[in-house]
């Protein structure tokens, strides 16, 4: 997990305003990580759904990126689990795998809720951008 200096609480919570990053590839992890921090946004990422729930300790992220495969865990498992005590976080799902259908991922995300890899760096910050703007 990485870890950075802390981004100022919402003026809603109090809470600190994160994002988190969920793929077990360490490249699209470290790119996305670099790409949302360079739009100002405090990025943590994670490898694993085990780390990542770990790393909840503190309270939730503002938004999730969530890659669907996750080596031999589901994103969409972790995405169910995840959704349990958060519902109101709201998921960016990414995949690189032609076999999921847009259908199945709009059912889980939404029609404007998911990217397939590879994507274009803005497309992904204006989604996380609009996503968290309702929250603050």
């Amino acid at each position: 997990m990485d870890q950075l200096a802390r981004r100022p609480a919402s003026r809603q919570t109090g809470r600190r305003e994160w994002i988190a990053v969920v793929d077990d590839d360490p490249s699209i992890r470290s790119s996305l990580a670099r790409l949302l921090r360079s739009d100002g946004f405090d990025v943590e990422t994670f490898s694993s759904p085990p780390e990542f729930f770990a790393g909840l300790s503190e309270g939730p992220p503002a938004c999730v990126v969530l890659d669907v495969h996750l080596g031999t865990a589901s994103g969409f498992d972790l995405q169910d689990s995840f959704a349990l005590a958060h519902a109101d976080v709201p998921v960016i799902l990414i995949t690189g795998h032609d076999k999921i259908t847009s259908a199945e991922l709009t059912r889980r995300a939404g029609p404007d809720g998911y990217l397939r890899k590879p994507f274009d760096g803005d497309r992904i910050i204006d989604m996380v951008r609009r996503r968290t703007e309702i929250l603050d």
